[in-house]
């Protein structure tokens, strides 16, 4: 029988049938670019590394990632040689800080961007292959709705949802969510409110949303948290250092760090 490239995408996360405790898959989303994405999966990784946590970041963005740019590291290596053979998995991996590891991306680059396919099973093997060494994968995918994005989405254990105020992130946010329960039988989605102005503000634009799915798709969301609007953030990331390191008790940092509980929390119940 022909195994095709999609029964590969579909069961890269099946178990198999020896118990073997492995990662939790966590793909951060968006419908539009420019919300944040990154920058919060970024402290939220730490913020999980903090309470014990083995966590890898896998930088699924070959069109602008910047993981790696956002703590100041440059890797020797990048997907590039990877598609070369001229590297393993592990010779990519990267140090973060507070021990998260990171597989970076390679922006920009045409070979990449020809062989998207090929770069995809790269991935896919990366995640088989470090599966087992680690508590929760999170897979920062590109902004919008390409195949390549949904893909790795609707493979995850549970999706969030990044979002701002502005009406056409909240938009395209909804777009991808529509897409999400079309894709996928009963999706686990969770809303990030980002660069709101209040915690209240934050949970004012879920509750809109969430109408919104309810109404049209007969479905609800999970409210993940809000990250308020915080002057130290850009000052952070200028810094290229991350916000839960360099202003622990911001009101940022706080908020990171209490939807990181709230993750490690539905995973115990």
């Amino acid at each position: 029988m022909k195994y095709s490239q999609s029964d590969e995408l579909i069961n890269f996360t099946t178990k198999s049938k020896k118990v073997v405790k492995t990662a939790q898959l966590i793909s951060i989303t968006s419908g539009k670019g420019g919300v944040g994405k990154s920058n919060l999966l970024l402290n939220l990784a730490i913020a999980m590394s903090i309470r014990g946590k083995k966590v890898l970041i896998i930088d699924a963005d070959m069109n602008l990632s910047n993981i790696d740019i956002l703590i100041g590291i440059y890797p020797e290596y990048t997907l590039k040689n990877l598609l070369d053979n001229l590297i393993t998995i592990d010779k990519l991996l990267i140090e973060g800080p507070k021990g998260i590891k990171i597989l970076p991306a390679s922006s920009g680059d045409l070979k990449v961007q020809q062989n998207i396919k090929r770069v995809q099973r790269a991935l896919i093997q990366a995640y088989m292959e470090l599966k087992k060494d680690f508590d929760y994968i999170l897979i920062d995918t590109g902004a919008g709705i390409s195949d390549y994005t949904v893909d790795f989405v609707v493979n995850s254990d549970k999706i969030l949802i990044v979002t701002t105020p502005e009406p056409t992130a909240i938009t395209d946010a909804y777009a991808m969510i529509k897409l999400l329960h079309y894709r996928m039988k009963s999706p686990d989605i969770s809303v990030i409110i980002n660069l709101a102005q209040t915690e209240d503000e934050g949970k004012k634009i879920f509750n809109k949303i969430n109408l919104i799915v309810q109404h049209f798709l007969n479905k609800s969301l999970k409210f993940a948290g809000t990250v308020p609007i915080d002057p130290n953030m850009s000052e952070a990331v200028k810094e290229q250092t991350p916000i839960i390191i360099k202003r622990p008790r911001s009101i940022a940092s706080t908020s990171i760090h209490n939807l990181a509980l709230n993750i490690l929390k539905e995973e115990e119940e």
